[in-house]
């Protein structure tokens, strides 16, 4: 007796449709994780607190393709159309959950959002050149300016209430400085304060610091040829102005010279002569004692 094929077919969708009503039909818990963008907020207001960037799903859904739905990368729409300035209580809804009907949302963590939300003002405030500590040591900064010397502040009123000027950032004054420095520099402003513009062109010039020191220097004598000279004193007192950070150096009194030169045709004798300073430049020479010494020639 041949079998029948027709009903072999039968047999076999049956069986299918059983396996898919027991196993296929089985329902499965699944928790994921969903990022939440946030749309629609009125111009003006500023959220202080109380967002968050993603928010836990537990999704239940047939076994078979409940774990395609781990790997996918959805997107909460958080819509803010009717927050206001103040407390506000924002329910995170499960049909705007966007997953398939075959799917259900049995929970979200968090179920709520408390926002605390202010009006966004609009300020503007003069701006400050800032240097950083000890940069310009030995040397005086004048006339530093930021161009623009104004910039407008976008962000919460009551931070801006209290905000009556905005630094740069730190400026860095290189040793030895240049005569004048002109560069571009970003605003320190809070983490929710916006500045327009974000960054200012700052100017200054730099000039060191005036000293003045007292030294005691050898006289250093060029000799005639075969002639013996005595110099008194043979050690000068010098006062020197110029800038702090040349006379403050430990190697300057080393680059301070006292010279006298005589002449080779010079007879013996007594003569009172005036010696020479040399230093480096940009010192001056005040005072000098004695201004003249008593040469003794033999």
């Amino acid at each position: 007796m041949k079998p029948n094929w027709q009903y072999l077919f039968l047999a076999f969708a049956l069986a299918l449709f059983c396996w898919y009503l027991t196993t296929g039909r089985e329902k499965v818990d699944t928790w994921m994780t969903m990022r939440v963008e946030m749309s629609g907020a009125p111009e003006g207001l500023y959220i202080k607190s109380g967002m968050v960037g993603s928010v836990d799903v537990l999704v239940r859904g047939p076994k078979g393709v409940a774990r395609k739905i781990e790997d996918s990368q959805l997107v909460y729409t958080l819509g803010l159309g009717k927050i206001v300035p103040g407390k506000n209580r924002i329910v995170f809804d499960a049909k705007n959950v966007p997953l398939p009907k075959v799917y259900e949302v049995v929970e979200i963590r968090p179920s709520r959002l408390e926002l605390d939300v202010e009006q966004r003002a609009v300020k503007t405030v003069p701006v400050k050149v800032a240097l950083r500590p000890g940069a310009a040591e030995g040397y005086t900064v004048s006339g530093a300016r930021a161009v623009p010397d104004t910039v407008r502040l976008t962000g919460p009123a009551s931070r801006l209430d209290s905000i009556k000027e905005v630094r740069t950032q730190p400026v860095t004054v290189p040793n030895p400085p240049p005569a004048r420095i002109e560069e571009l520099v970003a605003l320190d402003v809070p983490e929710d304060v916006d500045a327009t513009p974000p960054s200012v062109r700052v100017s200054m010039a730099v000039t060191g610091k005036e000293s003045e020191v007292t030294l005691r220097a050898p006289l250093a004598l060029t000799r005639p040829k075969g002639r013996a000279v005595e110099a008194a004193p043979d050690v000068v007192t010098l006062r020197i102005k110029g800038p702090a950070a040349i006379l403050s150096d430990k190697d300057f009194p080393g680059l301070v010279e006292a010279s006298l030169e005589l002449k080779p045709d010079l007879e013996p004798g007594k003569y009172t002569a005036s010696y020479r300073v040399k230093m480096p430049q940009g010192c001056e020479l005040i005072e000098a004692k004695p201004d003249k010494v008593t040469l003794t020639v033999k």
